[in-house]
């Protein structure tokens, strides 16, 4: 993974890692319990880090070809635009991105509201 700017406070560099890491975690499950291994985008966090690759995903027009699969196996919060919208992560992006992200899933029937609710219940 990239590193990030030393102009970065440390915590926000650790909170970035952290991510990152989500990232990560959520595509081994994919590959283990779906049969799907996003190889592009595990190797676009690999290499520009979460943050980042969340948003060159946010920037493309309509949407990858990895969120679409992930709809269709009813898997959207694993995507990186439901986890950019986890609370913990909020610092991290702006209000526009968290607004586009939010927007995307919204148009692909995920129901936002309802996963950070479950998100912000479960155990850290």
């Amino acid at each position: 993974m990239s590193d990030l700017p030393e102009t970065i406070p440390a915590a926000d560099r650790r909170l970035a890692r952290r991510f990152t890491d989500d990232l990560l975690d959520g595509c081994r499950v994919l590959a283990t319990d779906y049969g799907y291994r996003p190889l592009q985008f595990e190797r676009m966090v690999r290499e520009h880090g979460g943050v980042e690759a969340a948003r060159r995903l946010l920037r493309g027009a309509g949407t990858a070809g990895g969120f679409a699969l992930l709809w269709e196996k009813n898997q959207l919060a694993r995507s990186s635009e439901a986890t950019m919208l986890r609370p913990e992560y909020e610092a991290l992006f702006t209000a526009d991105e968290r607004l586009l992200a939010r927007r995307r899933l919204e148009e692909h029937g995920f129901d936002v509201d309802a996963h950070l609710v479950q998100v912000t219940a479960e155990p850290v």
